[in-house]
């Protein structure tokens, strides 16, 4: 559908626009990720890895991504998001859902800390289905993917937006993106909430 003025009464960087299905999965420099390049990886290091890297970082995004490829592959996929520790119990009973062959996609390795890790890797084990996970730091798993931010991720996201070439140099001008990731650093999560801001400002006519 065509962004019109209409509207321009949405703000872009509101969740429904930002969130993890709606952006392709980039690297550092704003390259759209080769998602069927990284699935095999997956295969080579063994069938289970971890996407790494710091909060806001796109983990989410190309682990949701990740797993719809995999899916269409007919490959059996067990998607599972991590909110607290209180959730070990769920993972653990949501991974007996997974078929031998399966994959379980865990978002939020470290909160089931290491006894509860350990149970998860166990399992899969004794199931035979693969794991993928995000996590802020190294794990014991294989790395797959090693994810950061950077005020070039963020410009190719933003690019992404309904309306770019409505509201871009205009109620948003690169030098918000700038003082977004300056403030924000890699968590370009924190950088979203920074423009969403902006933008509701500057259509107000509040100054810069």
């Amino acid at each position: 559908m065509l962004f019109d003025h209409f509207q321009l009464r949405r703000n872009p960087f509101a969740t429904r626009y930002v969130a993890s299905a709606r952006l392709a999965p980039r690297d550092s420099r704003g390259r759209v990720l080769d998602l069927p390049a990284i699935v095999d990886r997956l295969g080579a290091i063994g069938g289970s890895g971890a996407i790494e890297g710091p909060h806001g970082t796109g983990k989410s995004t190309l682990l949701f991504h990740l797993s719809e490829v995999i899916a269409a592959e007919s490959r059996p996929v067990v998607r599972i998001r991590m909110r607290s520790q209180g959730d070990a119990l769920g993972v653990l009973l949501a991974m007996r859902q997974a078929p031998r062959g399966g994959l379980a996609c865990i978002d939020s390795w470290e909160l089931l800390g290491t006894v509860g890790r350990s149970m998860v890797r166990c399992m899969a084990r004794g199931l035979g289905i693969g794991l993928m996970v995000t996590s802020h730091g190294p794990t014991d798993l294989p790395t797959l993917v090693s994810c950061r931010g950077s005020r070039a991720l963020l410009e190719s996201l933003v690019g992404q937006l309904p309306g770019h070439a409505e509201w871009f140099g205009t109620t948003i001008i690169p030098a918000d993106l700038d003082a977004a990731i300056v403030e924000a650093g890699e968590d370009l999560r924190k950088a979203f909430d920074m423009l969403y801001d902006r933008f509701e400002r500057s259509r107000a006519g509040a100054p810069r």
